[in-house]
């Protein structure tokens, strides 16, 4: 005879057995579905990162490709030299350490929108500061827009400034002074308030001691700004009418006693809208006197 366990104690003892191995299975299917969820989403984090590493890529490849094509422009030799500067009997520009001894600027600006203001100044700075333009198209314009044959001059002796016109798809008119250290002005406004600063002492409407005569130029420079980003014409007329009455009876911007950077910037501004502009009749007689002194 032998001892036999209760039948009831028997079933309660098999069912704790197979307890653990059901809990077991859906430990290891749990594990295994989280596995699955993380390979998902690492199958998706890289793409998204080779992704961002085409663009790179790309932008590298385009930045490569404009660094060689302005490396074979300033490549060309300069007539420049930092004695031909110093003799120069004309010479009446401040020292700009950032333009280097050649005083050679880059120019990007889209062919809509022509800076004609740079076409001024060559012209009523060619006594005072000689400044020589030169055109080169950038590749990713298909054809030479018919404005760039109009951007020649020519310069007797040694120009003071050598202005390097690219024209490129833009966004807005931008100089680079020194593409090493990535000096770049944006806005021909903006590059006019520059070479103000470094052209010409009479040309520099910031050395005025009449502050609040300085805070008024800078607005008229500012509107010309906001008209050159604007989109509607109820926009642009209204920017059309301060000029109009910062001219009023003057002859030129502001009262100013002769043509200044002001005037120059609101002549190219205006003289990109076109048409569409729709000047006053004093405006149009102020544009004629600007045409005469600045083409």
């Amino acid at each position: 005879m032998y001892t036999m366990k209760p039948v009831q104690e028997a079933a309660r003892t098999q069912g704790q057995d197979k307890a653990p191995s059901s809990a077991a299975t859906v430990r290891l299917a749990d594990i295994s579905g989280r596995v699955q969820e993380l390979i998902q989403g690492s199958k998706g984090d890289m793409a998204a990162l080779e992704g961002r590493q085409e663009d790179i890529l790309k932008k590298l490849s385009k930045l490569r490709i404009d660094i060689e094509e302005l490396r074979a422009i300033l490549r060309q030799p300069s007539q420049v030299t930092a004695s031909s500067l110093s003799t120069s009997s004309n010479v009446k520009c401040p020292p700009c350490p950032e333009l280097g001894e050649s005083r050679d600027i880059v120019v990007y600006a889209s062919p809509k929108n022509p800076p004609y203001s740079l076409l001024g100044l060559a012209r009523v700075w060619r006594a005072s500061c000689p400044i020589q333009i030169s055109n080169h198209t950038h590749s990713s314009v298909k054809e030479a827009p018919s404005a760039a044959l109009t951007f020649v001059n020519e310069v007797t002796g040694v120009p003071n400034l050598k202005i390097i016109l690219i024209w490129k798809e833009v966004p807005e008119t931008e100089l680079v002074i020194n593409p090493i250290r990535h000096i770049a002005v944006r806005g021909e406004t903006n590059i006019l308030r520059f070479l103000s600063r470094v052209g010409p002492t009479d040309y520099a409407y910031e050395a005025n001691s009449n502050l609040s005569q300085v805070a008024l130029l800078d607005e008229v420079l500012d509107n010309c700004q906001r008209l050159a980003r604007s989109k509607t014409v109820k926009e642009k007329q209204a920017i059309v009418r301060t000029f109009n009455a910062s001219l009023g009876k003057s002859e030129w911007m502001c009262g100013q006693p002769k043509l200044s950077i002001i005037d120059t910037a609101v002549w190219s501004v205006l003289k990109q809208q076109g048409p569409s502009a729709a000047l006053t009749q004093t405006l149009t007689k102020w544009m004629e006197r600007c045409d005469s002194m600045l083409l």
